[in-house]
């Protein structure tokens, strides 16, 4: 339900306004001050505004440049008495959408409302391409294991049906649900991310449904919901493993409902959303040990992708790197060609416990401190930190799963003790979120000193 903010300092008119917009199923705020106006418009989510040209106290030019500073994006529309034509004509040139004159008629200004709503969703939709297009890479590989996912990819993304993507953390999990969205009919619509190990339970059920403003106490504006910015595009849901059980139980119902229910409104919105969630974790030991839901399991993973850890497909290795390698020569203005034969010989030995993203930030790390166009291999051994070609240490006689331990535990203690400690700065120089870090270092039992 769009939700507009109606300011005019004449409040039988402004209630006229009000009644005939909630008729129509508008959601309606109402303020005769536009002093107060100013603070309801930066606490709440609006999608577009009736102003008044002339008002004591701030007249609606003076308003309109302040509510514009704020949230460019909300369209306003000027409402203007016939002696205030000049004033309202002057409001379009300093950015307002249109203007309405009083007195108003109903269906002049209903088709005005439903336009300047029409533009706002416009402009929100490519924001969000935008947005996309630059945070994200291309999902690259040539190996069997890539063109096998590349393929379910096609196919899956031609229905509606629910995906799980299961695969260690930096694998691309969230590359994989950006292409199934983009190869979708619902492509242009809004891919909105939610990553459930990021926020605390608390905090995660407004983020995934939403509040309205003083739905419980320290809810101070109005939050939409993961799932109402997400309506005709795709919800990507990740780390889902890590949601708490509470939480599992009121998606399972949203899911099944196709409904959601916004704490502090009355009654549930109907939404159009398709699920992808991806998981580093074991969902099926999870749900035998009863700390993850079984029917919540078998309704997100309608089809399953895994995406292999980048030790298991090796023959994408100098793709990604001579991917990354022109990436970086473009940000930092530097003449990269290529990596010796050497130098891939040591990217492809190595065990990659972080995986592509690990890769990616080893060679912006190669990109910025190499003088030479072309990277040889003791420039890869100095970002790997290694002296010699031999690889991971690993135990005498020890099996494979005790090594790559062994590595792991090593390769992220050094990192801490090189940021002393600092969790977030060695979170991002390993490319994992904090929160999977802190789990790494409980797992693995290191301690500071």
């Amino acid at each position: 339900m769009p939700k507009i903010l109606a300011i005019d300092d004449d409040e039988n008119f402004l209630l006229s306004i009000a009644n005939l917009l909630r008729y129509k199923q508008y959601e309606v705020e109402a303020v005769s001050n536009p002093l107060q106006a100013e603070k309801v418009f930066q606490q709440q989510d609006f999608d577009c505004v009736l102003l008044d040209v002339k008002m004591p106290g701030m007249d609606g030019i003076t308003l309109l440049k302040q509510l514009q500073n704020q949230k460019p994006l909300v369209p306003i529309i000027m409402i203007s008495g016939q002696s205030n034509i000049t004033t309202a004509v002057e409001a379009i040139k300093l950015g307002a959408y249109d203007f309405v004159e009083k007195p108003l008629e109903a269906d002049r200004l209903l088709i005005t409302i439903r336009n300047a709503l029409e533009k706002r969703s416009w402009f929100t939709e490519k924001e969000n391409l935008l947005a996309q297009i630059k945070e994200v890479f291309p999902l690259l590989g040539e190996s069997p294991a890539m063109k096998e996912i590349f393929r379910l990819i096609r196919q899956v993304a031609r229905s509606n049906a629910k995906v799980l993507i299961t695969g260690e953390t930096g694998t691309g999990k969230e590359l994989v649900a950006r292409a199934i969205h983009q190869q979708s009919a619902r492509n242009g619509k809004p891919f909105v991310k939610l990553n459930c190990a990021a926020i605390p339970g608390e905090l995660l059920e407004s983020q995934l449904f939403g509040h309205k403003k003083g739905a419980f106490t320290g809810a101070t504006r109005d939050q939409v919901g993961k799932f109402v910015a997400a309506n005709g595009g795709t919800l990507f849901l990740d780390e889902i493993g890590d949601m708490e059980p509470r939480l599992q139980a009121k998606l399972l119902t949203t899911l099944e409902d196709g409904e959601v229910e916004v704490l502090g409104e009355p009654y549930p919105r109907k939404v159009d959303v398709r699920i992808i969630s991806a998981t580093n974790r074991n969902l099926p030991e999870m749900v035998e040990k009863g700390k993850f839901r079984a029917d919540l399991y078998h309704r997100l993973k309608v089809v399953e992708i895994h995406v292999p850890p980048l030790r298991e497909r090796r023959e994408d290795i100098a793709l990604l790197s001579r991917y990354f390698l022109q990436e970086f020569a473009q940000t930092y203005n530097k003449k990269l060609v290529d990596f010796t034969p050497q130098a891939l010989n040591l990217l492809r030995q190595y065990s990659w416990p972080g995986n592509v993203r690990e890769l990616r930030n080893l060679v912006e790390k190669i990109a910025i401190f190499t003088r030479d166009s072309r990277i040889e291999a003791q420039d890869v051994e100095l970002a790997l930190d290694q002296k010699s070609e031999q690889g991971v240490p690993i135990s005498p006689a020890g099996p494979l799963e005790q090594a790559l331990q062994d590595f792991e535990r090593d390769y992220i203690l050094r990192h801490l003790k090189m940021t002393g400690w600092k969790i977030q700065e060695t979170a991002n120089l390993l490319g994992i979120h904090r929160s999977a870090l802190f789990r790494k270092i409980r797992r693995l039992g290191l301690e500071k000193g």
